[in-house]
């Protein structure tokens, strides 16, 4: 299907104000500024930034939707627009709800570049990867709302300029992110007759198919309580976008939060900032298996971090490791005298899963909100610390590494 980069007036679902503080991109004066004010011709690039350039999506619903805030449902109602544009449909417009929620939380997400080249993949060579990353850091300078870490994916799909789905500006545009998915949807053989996941999967080629079957009932909330919204794309193709006052690195997309206690001499931290109580229960006789993590008690969405640097390989609110509740997410964080050492956090909502699988976390960069999900009960921090293929006492594993012990 052939479109132009800009549309002029769409109608899309929901309510929503897009225009937070009366921005200007490429030149077009946004909502808050008065006629004959001086602009500023650079762009905010905070978490709390508008949508890029010059999409303006009005009256956002006065009620809550699920845990989504202004800005997430602006996004929601772009991509609402698009699948509407491409004539996917609802079946069209909640698959690519689901795929932006898993793999962006709904955020316009630019790119760090820190991707650690994963030697023996076929994904490209490593020089292919080293002209990628110059490129995608382009992004850094382009209004966003997150930073994400892996290969060179952006925005709301997390899609590569390197594996020919535009180029970065281009991506950056939550309006073409979401209409190269659809024209991408719509060239899957019977993609009308495969389920929602599988769908999203043959677009985006993640392997991980069971992720976004996590997010339809998400989707289908956000799909629900938008309809009805405007959404106005200027159709002027020579605006470009103005450049970020700071080059907006965010890291933590949700919420920026990240610790601000003191690190160990060995770089770990401890996983929650503040806490009411330690239960001091690992290895307690729970039936068919022991305890494997100390219980840390918090209240409900208190910042999670990650308790030293590593690589995310596991954030998933499915496919469960034996005995644990329902979203899960572990960092491997390399070998300490000899033995590989990663750690695991469980018991947050589905919505309080930050962190993504790829990801490159440092210590003390949140990855998760506290929540109670699953076999719990109260608000708190599952923890725990593998050597190996064997659980450890969390507690005093972090003693070990200096880590100071609240209480």
């Amino acid at each position: 299907m052939k479109r132009s980069k800009r549309r002029g007036l769409f109608t899309v679902l929901g309510l929503v104000s897009v225009l937070l503080f009366g921005m200007v991109f490429g030149g077009i004066l946004l909502l808050g500024d008065s006629p004959g004010s001086e602009v500023d011709t650079e762009t905010d690039c905070s978490p709390d930034s508008a949508v890029p350039k010059e999409i303006n999506v009005k009256n956002l619903p006065t009620t809550e939707v699920g845990s989504y805030n202004k800005q997430q449902l602006t996004n929601a109602a772009v991509i609402i627009n698009e699948a509407k544009s491409a004539d996917v449909q609802q079946q069209g417009a909640i698959i690519g709800l689901m795929t932006a929620i898993q793999e962006s939380s709904l955020k316009i997400l630019a790119n760090d570049g820190r991707w650690q080249y994963p030697q023996g993949t076929q994904v490209m060579t490593e020089a292919e990867w080293g002209q990628a990353r110059k490129v995608v850091l382009e992004s850094l300078e382009l209004p966003h709302q997150g930073v994400g870490h892996a290969w060179d994916a952006l925005s709301l799909m997390q899609q590569r300029p390197s594996a020919g789905w535009g180029t970065v500006e281009q991506i950056m545009d939550p309006s073409y992110a979401a209409s190269t998915f659809f024209d991408r949807l719509k060239k899957v053989p019977g993609w009308q007759s495969l389920p929602y996941e599988l769908a999203a999967e043959k677009v985006q080629v993640s392997g991980l198919p069971d992720n976004y079957a996590d997010q339809r009932s998400d989707a289908e909330l956000l799909y629900a309580a938008l309809q009805g919204a405007t959404v106005e794309v200027s159709e002027d193709d020579e605006e470009e976008y103005a450049q970020c006052k700071d080059g907006g690195d965010t890291r933590n997309p949700d919420s920026g939060d990240s610790y601000e206690g003191p690190k160990s001499n060995s770089g770990w931290v401890f996983p929650v900032e503040s806490i009411s109580k330690i239960q001091y229960n690992y290895g307690e006789n729970r039936g068919l298996w022991p305890h494997a993590g100390e219980d840390f008690s918090a209240p409900k969405d208190t910042p999670i971090y990650a308790a030293a640097d590593g690589q995310v390989i596991r954030a998933s609110c499915s496919d469960l490791v034996t005995g644990r509740s329902p979203c899960q997410i572990q960092i491997d964080h390399g070998t300490i005298d000899g033995q590989r050492i990663s750690t695991f956090y469980v018991h947050m909502f589905e919505n309080g899963v930050l962190a993504h699988v790829g990801d490159e976390v440092k210590a003390g960069e949140q990855i998760a909100k506290v929540g109670t999900n699953g076999n719990s009960t109260g608000y708190h921090l599952h923890f725990e610390v593998w050597e190996g293929k064997a659980d450890t006492n969390p507690v005093e594993f972090l003693k070990e590494q200096g880590v100071s012990i609240p209480g």
